[in-house]
């Protein structure tokens, strides 16, 4: 009969809780797409600060 040692059960419960590796490029370019979205929002809105001031 075989022994499973402490670190060969961690490294199979470590396989099980971990998703599939998945491809995240959408996830990153939808981020990159909100981050300037937001950069342009806060650039025009600075801009029209000022230029009223």
């Amino acid at each position: 009969m075989e022994t499973r040692t402490d670190t060969q059960r961690q490294n199979d419960k470590a396989k099980k809780t971990q998703p599939e590796s998945q491809n995240l490029k959408g996830t990153f370019i939808a981020v990159l797409l909100v981050g300037a979205i937001i950069l342009l929002s806060w650039f025009g809105v600075f801009g029209l600060f000022l230029g009223r001031a």
